[in-house]
This record gives structure tokens, C-alpha cells and sequence, in this order.
């Protein structure tokens, strides 16, 4: 009975490698191009948001021809040479798109480049202007892959080979699992209670898991908004001067903010603490901020 088992799941496996192995090119070049759109998108997303705008539109992307793709904006926005490099690099390099690319920044009535700079694989890159902010305007901006830009039938057959190995590694654990005698208990797997906390009033703050719980209430947090109430849960009752969490949440980073992307972050938090009334984020004149927490 076990061998005919065997001859099954090598048999879909097999399946599914020929399959991965005959897609058409053209399929996945279609694929390629929409995938494309939505990283440019997101990077106009990110843009924004570093720039603290979090409510005007980011325009559908344009493909100008095979290999350039085009981001316009609703509204006029200001940015900073540096965090425009590091949003597009990350973006590009998680969703596996080609690594050699031109960016290019137009002011929208006219055709000069107010900004750009090319990234090579193999060579030296080409920056200029960094640094230097540029000034509340409608933008453009283009984003041409100069080394080709297509999907190719050598990457179907690396994904046909992956298919096979993994086939015969799944084999080869299966075979174990079968022929083993006795089981073994399952692991235990951790709870949130387990990971370490910092109390704030009625709150537990779970800052490796970004997240607050009061009672069976969780309230879930996002990056940033972890990161700033990691620096007011440790400095309770005291004033954090505002240059102080623009550095150590941004700045650190790389990525250069305005001061009213702090204030925006700063009221999440405040709404996502509201479960609880003898706790207050207040706001110091000319200093910063300070998480008021009465016992």
C-alpha cells in the first residue's frame, strides 16, 4: 500500500513541475508588468505618507513604453532626495523586480528633471543632489529599467527544478513520518503572555509584537506607532523632546520626516490608549511630548 502512496505524490509532483516548466512567456511577462504597477504605486503610498500626507490620492500608474513606468500625484508634496533612494530600493528589491533602474523626478508643467539618479548592478551608481529637499510641487516621477525588463523561459525551468527537489524532499519526510514508531507531542506553542511586556496604566504593551492588550481587548499597532510608544512607555512622566523621537523613529533610519508626520502618529496613539482614562499623551510647547500615566 505505502509504495503506491509513493508513486502518487511523485506523480503530482511530477505534474507540477511540467506545468511550472510550460508556462508561456507571455503569461508571465503579463504578470511581471502588473506586479510592477502595484510596487509603483505602493512607492507613491510611502511617498506620501514621509511627506505627511495621508489623504490625497496617488494617480493610476502610467507605462510609458516597455520598460518605463510613470507616478503621478493628486496634490503638491515636498520630499527628500535621500528617503526617495531608500522607498524605491526597498520596494524594488523585496518584490524581486530587475535591480538596474533610472529614476527620474519632472515638475509636472514643465520637461527639466528636477531630480534623478541610476542604480547599477554591476557598476557604480549615479547619484546627484542628495540631500538637497525639494520644494512643496506636482511631481512626476518615471522609473525606467535599463536592463531589460521581460520574464524568460529560464526562470520556469529553475521553478520545474525547485518543483522536483522539493518533491523529493516531501518524499523523503513522508517516508520518515510513516516509518516512524512512536509520535511525538507537539511543541508548545508560546502565548502572548509569555513575550515580554511593559505595563502602561490598564495596558500591557507587547513592544517585539507590536501590540497593547487590556483584559481580552489587543489592540494591534503598526511599525512606527510600536516604535514611539516603546520610547513613552520607558520614560513615563517625563518630557521627550520632539527632535529626540523624530531621530530615533525616522531618522535612524534614513528617512527624513516632517514634524507633522509626528503629530499624525502621536494622535493614533492617543485614540488607541483612550480605553483607559488615567492615561494622556500631553503636548509641551516648544519641547515635545510627555505620556502622563496616573497611579
Amino acid at each position: 500500500m505505502k509504495p503506491k502512496i509513493y508513486i502518487i505524490c511523485l506523480a503530482v509532483f511530477s505534474a507540477i513541475a511540467l506545468s511550472a516548466g510550460t508556462l508561456s512567456v507571455d503569461d508571465s511577462q503579463e504578470f511581471l508588468e502588473k506586479r510592477t504597477v502595484l510596487v509603483v504605486r505602493e512607492i507613491g503610498h510611502q511617498l506620501l505618507q514621509h511627506a505627511g500626507d495621508f489623504t490625497s490620492r496617488v494617480l493610476p500608474v502610467k507605462k510609458i513604453d516597455k520598460n518605463t513606468f510613470q507616478l503621478e500625484f493628486q496634490s503638491k508634496f515636498a520630499f527628500v532626495p535621500d528617503s526617495l533612494v531608500k522607498i524605491v530600493h526597498q520596494r524594488l528589491s523585496s518584490a524581486n523586480l530587475p535591480p538596474d533602474y533610472m529614476v527620474n523626478v519632472y515638475n509636472c508643467v514643465s520637461p527639466e528633471i528636477v531630480f534623478g539618479y541610476e542604480i547599477r548592478s554591476k557598476n557604480s551608481n549615479v547619484m546627484a543632489c542628495m540631500g538637497r529637499p525639494q520644494i512643496k510641487d506636482r511631481y512626476r516621477i518615471q522609473i525606467q529599467f535599463t536592463g531589460g525588463y521581460q520574464a524568460s523561459n529560464t526562470m520556469n525551468l529553475w521553478w520545474a527544478v525547485g518543483f522536483v527537489l522539493a518533491g523529493g524532499t516531501l518524499f523523503s519526510l513522508f517516508n520518515k513520518k510513516l516509518l516512524k514508531k512512536k509520535s511525538e507531542p507537539d511543541p508548545v506553542k508560546p502565548t502572548i503572555e509569555d513575550a515580554p511586556s511593559i505595563g502602561i496604566g490598564k495596558y500591557a504593551f507587547y513592544p517585539d509584537r507590536a501590540l497593547l492588550k487590556q483584559g481580552q481587548e489587543q489592540v494591534e499597532l503598526s511599525d512606527k506607532e510600536a516604535k514611539l510608544l516603546g520610547i513613552f512607555a520607558t520614560n513615563q512622566n517625563q518630557v521627550i523632546e520632539r527632535d529626540r523621537l523624530l531621530k530615533e523613529v525616522w531618522e535612524d533610519e534614513g528617512v527624513f520626516v516632517v514634524g507633522r508626520s509626528l503629530d499624525v502618529f502621536v494622535s493614533k496613539l492617543r485614540k488607541k490608549l483612550q480605553g483607559d482614562e488615567s492615561i494622556r499623551i500631553t503636548s509641551i510647547h516648544g519641547k515635545g511630548y510627555k505620556l502622563e500615566v496616573v497611579a
